[in-house]
């Protein structure tokens, strides 16, 4: 009895951790315009959050940090984003705070819009 009431009250720290980490996220977009600090710190927040409880950060915001300084990343904010295409086609993220480059290929979307358009 107490292992199911234990599990279902971490089961609900993870929902609600969840609903935060989102919230947060939305807040900081809104407020990336005005305040990059403010945003910055939701950003953060969001983080610990996820750290804490052990959830993760949704795929959609996930690749917004940066991987070395672990900052919220902004595109034309603290983000300079960039697309390649020699080599392998990808996007440059570079992070304006510790100027480190991420790169993500996009070859797999070019490919489904190649196949979409064929049919």
């Amino acid at each position: 009895m107490r292992k199911k009431k234990l599990k279902e009250r971490k089961l609900r720290a993870k929902r609600i951790a969840r609903e935060r980490i989102a919230i947060l996220l939305r807040l900081a977009d809104k407020t990336a315009r005005g305040d990059v600090s403010l945003a910055e710190r939701y950003g953060e927040l969001a983080r610990k959050i996820s750290i804490r409880c052990r959830v993760p950060i949704p795929s959609e915001w996930k690749w917004r940090y940066c991987r070395f300084c672990k900052t919220l990343l902004f595109p034309g904010i603290t983000a300079i984003v960039r697309t390649r295409s020699e080599k392998y086609p990808h996007l440059t993220i570079k992070c304006l705070k510790c100027g480190s480059i991420n790169r993500r290929p996009y070859l797999r979307e070019k490919r489904k819009l190649r196949e979409g358009l064929k049919r």
